[in-house]
């Protein structure tokens, strides 16, 4: 196309890279086109693993791009040069990865992933080049066709009727001619990390065709080393590089959850900066479905989630298996997926699957184990015990998956452990978890009532305790309850159930939110949640938490995604995590990213009324009222008397010039019953839409005397820069340790 210049902008007194068209060119049009369409498509990408776009502009007729200059190698050079060890090539596939997730939550596909669009400078941060290949729309077809383009040739500009990609790092279904996707990029990686590892390319041959044809059929040449396998990067790449898409990573997102789980690190290695022990490689991994129930009963339902859900925390003890949350198998009860679906949606190897039936005092419980990529049973139990011995059900299964699965144990007591001795209150609990997992409002206050029921039966019934405590947390978070009313409650279960059992993450998880979003004591909540995770690094929940509650709140964005991503490994189909990550993106004044990612949340289920209430806010932070206002309507459709979603569609119809409306819902927010509690921070939001900014600081003010937990978002939220430059606004900011 040209050549790329070292250049020095004297204007800020930096070296920069200038790639320059040639002013005489047979395709010079055509380059021209791409030269643009790479600048439009990097101006809308700003990460630390893509080449940085500084200006497009034109000289004397000639187009060029200015970008950051990289000093350092491509990774055709460091394939040429050396052979580095998987240790390091793993990291550079979590940095592109990384990249490419960027990327692709933007609908972009970069289609031409190569050793020579890869590069990795003298600190070690691996970048990617060129996207003047990129499209925004996978499997988008223009009126010309010019998206069904092919460049087989790298020094060629994109020309209809050909191929777009390099020939021999394309996936099969671009030698197919078919649409490039976000999986089209992982294979292209696949084989650029392949090489790297091997020092050949998997599918060369002798001349185009038959490299091709091996592209499309054949199995990479040569074999895994040992390194390989003991880094746990076979497994990867073997999932890389299928054939058929729907068996291999959907995109860099899914790639770099996968790369970071089998991230190893040495025995002994002290914890991350954010407090949680690396995943160990070569993990075998597996899901507990919810149990179907088959008793006349249909109140049973909550045991059978209950038994599956304690397994799963059982399971979790053992040394060298990784659990696929609770949250996110739920979401497959009741539905006949193919155990293949199952396991490539939790990205595990292993299902499990039961069936439970009581009669009288009777039980049976029918279990199989599956081989999640063929369907395969590896095997199969039945278990006919009276109700009271439910502990010791648990244990026999636990322990069979875990010989089955040979992983080695830690611990030298059960996995299972008696939490309690009353079989009533042990149901109960079950109960209290099943309303817990459903997280709307009424059911949250049904999951109250069962684990004080159970309490009642048994004082000292440590996992009730913190469930309680779990409970009043969220009542509190959500404003369903008046916070004073409800975090003493939580953090007095919480410190209850830690005095029975010190070494439950779920009350340290619990402690960390009280003493955070209602305390205000930032470093005593940080050294809490630091501690669950410590005691418990697959429980999602902590690592949700503390992203959500903490660092989010205090304007530490990369350690939260670091946190998320972390549950996520855990809990890939969590609708809250995948909710939270956009919420990062429009704090961060990006809504395009976050509506990517609530809609993401949307896809997974429509009716998930907080994604459609942040993505409402997304567009209004856009200037899209109409949009908007149809997104709040549906959320508060779905979550009928949310104070925080009327108060947010009050908002957004003052902001659209609706000011009798949005006037007529605040004077029904400030008219709610004692009984219904209505933060002030949400009234002040409303008022600031209104433009009565004094009114809105009054209302801050007194949500500073209640302790409203949201208020700790005072320093983030887009809708209080108005505000913050107030000398009142900040001694509240300073108040609750936001500064």
């Amino acid at each position: 196309m040209g050549v790329v210049y070292e250049a020095q902008d004297i204007a800020l007194g930096r070296l920069v890279a200038i790639k320059f068209l040639p002013k005489i060119s047979e395709r010079f049009s055509n380059a021209a086109k791409r030269l643009q369409r790479e600048a439009r498509t990097l101006s809308a990408l700003n990460h630390p693993n893509i080449c940085i776009l500084y200006e497009l502009g034109e000289h004397d007729g000639q187009p060029y791009l200015v970008q950051e200059l990289l000093v350092g190698a491509t990774f055709q050079e460091i394939i040429e040069n050396r052979k580095p060890a998987p240790e390091f090539v793993l990291e550079l596939a979590i940095q592109i990865a990384d990249g490419l997730k960027a990327a692709h939550a933007r609908g972009l596909v970069h289609r031409d992933i190569k050793p020579a669009n890869l590069f990795l400078t003298e600190e070690n941060r691996a970048k990617i080049l060129d996207f003047g290949l990129a499209i925004q729309k996978p499997g988008a077809v223009s009126s010309s066709g010019e998206e069904l383009t092919v460049d087989i040739d790298p020094d060629q500009i994109t020309q209809p009727g050909r191929i777009v990609g390099t020939l021999d790092y394309m996936s099969p279904e671009q030698l197919r001619g078919e649409p490039a996707t976000p999986s089209s990029d992982v294979f292209c990686l696949g084989v650029v990390l392949y090489e790297m590892l091997h020092g050949t390319h998997p599918f060369k041959k002798k001349s185009p065709m038959e490299t091709a044809s091996a592209i499309l059929t054949a199995p990479p040449l040569g074999s895994m080393s040992r390194e390989m396998v003991a880094s746990g990067l076979n497994m990867v790449l073997a999932r890389m590089l299928a054939k058929n898409t729907e068996n291999r990573y959907a995109d860099g997102g899914a790639l770099l959850a996968e790369l970071k789980r089998v991230n190893s690190r040495a025995p002994g290695q002290s914890p991350t900066e954010t407090g949680a022990w690396p995943v160990q490689s070569g993990k075998p991994s597996i899901a507990v479905l919810p149990f179907v129930n088959l008793s006349a009963d249909a109140e049973n339902d909550y045991f059978c989630d209950g038994l599956a859900e304690e397994l799963i925390g059982a399971l979790a003890k053992a040394v060298g298996l990784q659990v696929a949350a609770w949250s996110s198998a739920l979401r497959f009860r009741g539905k006949h997926t193919d155990i293949r679906e199952v396991g490539k949606q939790l990205g595990v190897q292993t299902v499990l699957e039961g069936s439970m039936r009581t009669s009288g005092t009777r039980l049976r419980v029918n279990v199989r184990l599956l081989d999640a990529e063929n369907g395969y049973h590896i095997w199969a139990e039945r278990y006919d015990r009276e109700l009271q011995d439910v502990f010791a059900i648990q244990e026999e299964i636990a322990g069979a998956i875990v010989k089955q699965l040979r992983v080695k144990l830690g611990l030298d007591q059960p996995l299972v452990k008696p939490t309690t001795k009353n079989l009533e209150a042990y149901n109960l609990y079950l109960k209290g978890r099943y309303f817990w997992n459903r997280r709307g409002p009424a059911e949250i206050q049904k999951a109250v009532e069962s684990f004080q029921q159970a309490l009642q039966k048994d004082g000292e019934f440590a996992a009730a305790l913190a469930g309680l405590a779990d409970c009043y947390v969220v009542q509190g978070v959500q404003g369903t309850r008046n916070p004073k009313e409800v975090f003493p409650l939580a953090r007095v279960a919480a410190e209850k159930a830690l005095a029975i059992d010190p070494q439950m993450a779920e009350g340290f998880a619990s402690l960390g939110c009280v003493e955070g979003a209602y305390d205000w004591n930032w470093a005593p909540a940080e050294e809490r949640f630091q501690k669950a995770i410590s005691l418990n690094q697959q429980y999602g929940t902590a690592h949700h938490w503390y992203a959500s509650h903490l660092l989010l709140p205090l304007g530490r964005f990369a350690e939260a995604r670091t946190q998320l991503e972390m549950a996520r490994a855990n809990d890939p189909l969590s609708l809250a995590i995948v909710t939270t990550a956009g919420l990062i993106a429009y704090f961060e004044g990006d809504p395009d990213q976050a509506i990517c990612e609530y809609e993401k949340a949307l896809e997974m289920d429509a009716n998930f009324a907080l994604a459609h209430y942040f993505l409402g806010q997304a567009y209004e932070q856009k200037g899209l009222h109409e949009q908007a206002i149809r997104s709040l309507t549906r959320a508060l459709e779905l979550a009928p008397g949310s104070s925080e979603m009327e108060a947010a569609l009050a908002r957004t119809r003052a902001s659209a010039g609706d000011f009798n409306r949005a006037e007529q819902m605040l004077h029904n927010l400030r008219g709610k019953s004692p009984g219904n509690y209505v933060s002030p921070v949400l009234l002040a939001q409303v008022l600031l839409g209104l433009n009565r900014n004094e009114d809105a600081i009054a209302e801050l003010q007194r949500a500073e005397e209640m302790r409203a937990t949201d208020l700790i978002w005072l320093n983030v939220r887009p809708v209080f820069d108005a505000l913050r430059r107030d000398a009142r606004v900040q001694e509240i900011a300073r108040t609750v340790g936001l500064v």
